[in-house]
């Protein structure tokens, strides 16, 4: 599920403030009285030191001198190149009395990222803590395809830390569960069930809870990944303690690198395939979700790649700045086609119509009584109605353009669009772009990006060019992510058996 927009970042610090007022203008104050049940957590910070610890005023020479070294080898690993990524947003009593441990597994297409998170019943249900530490190896499992059984063995460093951040003494009784997305959905089913034969060994092999070899590391369902998003989001909205009314849901748009996910609460009965449910203590949750599997910004550029190349020896890029010529190799994908010489046109008009040709022309009669751009696809009528949250690759693409945000309408990113397709490349790379600090080799994705935002928004999802979403990564100081949603479920399902 990564992006080539910079998905495997986390919100910055920065943006604290913004999300947390936005939270006010989401929801009620009753609503907010029941967000307050979370808890606050600091903000996502990447490659951090374990969580601060209190402190004495007084410390010996030898203290200082143990800590120093500590503090020194700790610093040398983290920049020495290894392929992991930490995060930790431990709440100050992480580790006390009262809760229990489960680990979700996002094995995405650039790596797997392990979150270890808290959980404990509740009266509603049960209560999930977004604050977790967490930990990112590479490369992700899909890569193993040529050789499936080396897969099991790149996931030790995730194990050695997940280890570390559990006690000890509930290893044996903390479930962790691997759950595969579109990265290796992707991949044809024999070598993919080979890489999970290898997964399933190194998990089963270690201390944890893996008791069910095939619930407990599989390619989940795009509905299931949809699900867990908004489940996620209204989470940490305080709209699944019982109490909430049809209005204070949130509909999620998530665009990620393989796929795209559109949920929300379903407001009559969905056809079969379209549905997701789960339980939180005695209420039952029924949502309407699609993920449309190679519609992610990654796969999307893929596609628009080889329809520009049709009939071709050289490839003339509308969505690639005027005086962009493509290296050899190619740095990514959205460096254009794979093979072929690419030159870059910097046409924005052009490059909105390429992308619709190539990815929302679609024809035919609708197969249900309402339909999405795909008329063999089922989107409810009123879909586009509703209060939507779009996150990730539209988040991160916003932030480097300077889109508007919280709340920002297609067309906000269409006139981002016209402004980054508009430059000359060497202009780009002479300009402020991207906004939010991000390196210059960010700049190749930017006009694809934003025109394909716009467009699936548009065309996609049926929002109104003027009309906004909330464009967000965080909601309050509480990062959006699928694997919390995966959490609370698989807390639930283990509190239903204990009941």
């Amino acid at each position: 599920r990564a992006s080539g927009a910079k998905i495997s970042d986390v919100a910055k610090g920065s943006d604290a403030t913004t999300a947390t007022s936005l939270n006010v203008a989401l929801i009620d104050g009753k609503t907010a009285a029941r967000r307050g049940k979370v808890g606050d957590i600091t903000a996502y910070r990447r490659r951090s030191s374990m969580a601060a610890r209190p402190q004495t005023r007084k410390r010996s020479r030898l203290t200082l001198c143990v800590g120093l070294a500590v503090g020194l080898a700790l610093f040398f690993y983290l920049m020495s190149g290894s392929p992991t990524d930490i995060v930790d947003e431990r709440a100050p009593d992480y580790g006390k009395a009262g809760w229990r441990y489960l680990t979700i597994v996002d094995a995405g297409s650039s790596g797997c990222r392990a979150h270890v998170f808290r959980w404990r019943p509740a009266p509603h249900g049960v209560d999930v803590d977004p604050r977790h530490p967490n930990l990112k190896v590479k490369p992700g499992l899909s890569t193993f395809e040529s050789h499936p059984s080396d897969a099991g063995a790149s996931l030790k460093p995730m194990l050695d830390f997940v280890l570390n951040e559990i006690p000890e003494d509930q290893w044996s009784s903390s479930p962790i569960l691997l759950k595969a997305t579109a990265g290796l959905r992707m991949v044809a089913e024999g070598p993919r069930e080979q890489i999970l034969e290898s997964v399933r060994d190194a998990l089963a092999a270690s201390p944890l809870k893996f008791d069910d070899r095939k619930k407990g590391a599989k390619v989940i369902a795009g509905t299931d990944e949809g699900g867990y998003g908004w489940m996620s989001v209204n989470y940490l909205l305080g709209n699944l303690h019982g109490d909430a009314q049809p209005s204070d849901f949130v509909g999620v748009v998530e665009m990620g690198g393989a796929s795209a996910q559109v949920t929300q609460i379903a407001s009559k009965q969905v056809p079969e395939g379209y549905g997701f449910s789960f339980d939180m203590g005695s209420k039952k949750y029924k949502l309407y979700t699609h993920s449309y599997l190679g519609y992610g910004l990654e796969q999307a550029r893929e596609k628009l790649s080889s329809e520009l190349a049709t009939n071709k020896q050289s490839v003339e890029d509308p969505c690639l700045n005027d005086g962009f010529k493509r290296p050899e190799p190619r740095n990514d994908v959205y460096d254009g086609h794979a093979t072929l010489p690419v030159n870059g046109k910097g046409d924005a008009s052009a490059c909105r119509k390429a992308i619709e040709s190539a990815l929302f022309s679609l024809r035919g009669s609708c197969a249900y009584q309402s339909c999405s751009f795909d008329p063999n696809v089922y989107q409810p009528s009123d879909l586009a109605s509703g209060r939507l949250l779009a996150f990730e690759n539209f988040y991160y693409t916003g932030q480097m353009l300077g889109v508007p945000r919280p709340d920002a309408s297609p067309r906000d990113f269409g006139t981002a669009a016209t402004e980054a397709c508009s430059m000359s490349w060497s202009a780009l790379q002479a300009s402020d772009i991207p906004r939010d600090g991000s390196g210059k080799e960010e700049t190749n994705k930017l006009c694809f990006s934003a025109t394909y935002l716009d467009l699936f928004l548009e065309k996609g999802v049926g929002v109104a060019p003027a009309s906004t979403v909330k464009v967000m990564q965080q909601v309050g100081e509480h990062g959006i992510d699928w694997s919390l949603g995966a959490a609370i479920s698989e807390a639930s399902s283990l509190r239903a058996k204990e009941a």
